[in-house]
């Protein structure tokens, strides 16, 4: 064979390898846990406030209840959450149902999604809520500092729907290799949040809120874990 064929089949096989050998899409990442709260246990979850937290019966189904929200510290971020602390990530696909407690005309309502989450002032959120502006239903990033709105989204220009206590599907996600962060909510085909930002590429997920209640229920984690 020509060493000109050899050098081409060469490449042409780096280029399969590229295509083929990289970090999985997010169709194909393995399920790495499921919750559906049934057996009335939290094993594998973390709360930052543990007192807060309990499996209750609603609708004759258990789930996860936040029962009091936390208070504001030194920066201002979420003050309720509870995470998965086995599973450190990198792209991954989490979903589930939530439900809002808070008065539906409280248009600040909010429930949040956390992910990529390493320590209390270092992660991402999903705020989903009854209105939209620069700090309402947005991604937000807390980077050691107040949170800020990451989302591409233009304040007041994402769509909302969280108005009312009815149960919502859920679903996030993120493709490390292009920093891809989608949120769904009740359409699951067509996210409502979107962004592209690599300032963390790595971390747990979770559920919670920034200063409201709520009820969670068929938690589900498709992801990658990290080598870090």
């Amino acid at each position: 064979m020509k060493p000109s064929i050899i050098k081409l089949v060469l490449f042409v096989g780096f280029l399969i390898c590229l295509l083929n050998c990289g970090e999985k899409s997010i169709n194909e990442l393995p399920l790495l846990v499921s919750y559906d709260f049934e057996d009335g246990k939290t094993i594998g979850w973390q709360p930052n406030i543990p007192g807060n937290w309990q499996v209750v019966n609603v609708e004759d189904l258990m789930v996860y209840e936040l029962v009091s929200p936390g208070e504001q510290g030194k920066i201002r971020a979420p003050t309720s959450w509870s995470v998965l602390v086995a599973y450190d990530v990198t792209s991954f696909e989490f979903s589930g149902r939530l439900k809002n407690k808070a008065d539906t005309e409280n248009k600040n309502r909010d429930t949040c999604v956390f992910f990529h989450f390493q320590d209390p002032t270092h992660f991402y959120y999903v705020h989903f809520s009854a209105k939209s502006d620069g700090a309402h239903n947005i991604i937000g990033l807390v980077n050691g500092a107040d949170r800020v709105k990451v989302n591409v989204e233009p304040a007041g220009e994402s769509v909302f729907r969280l108005t009312d206590t009815e149960w919502h599907e859920f679903k996030v996600t993120c493709e490390t290799s292009t920093g891809e962060i989608k949120a769904f909510l009740d359409d699951m085909e067509t996210p409502i949040l979107t962004t592209k930002n690599l300032t963390l590429t790595h971390g747990l997920v979770g559920i919670g809120s920034f200063d409201d209640t709520g009820y969670f229920d068929d938690i589900k984690l498709w992801g990658k874990r990290s080598l870090k």
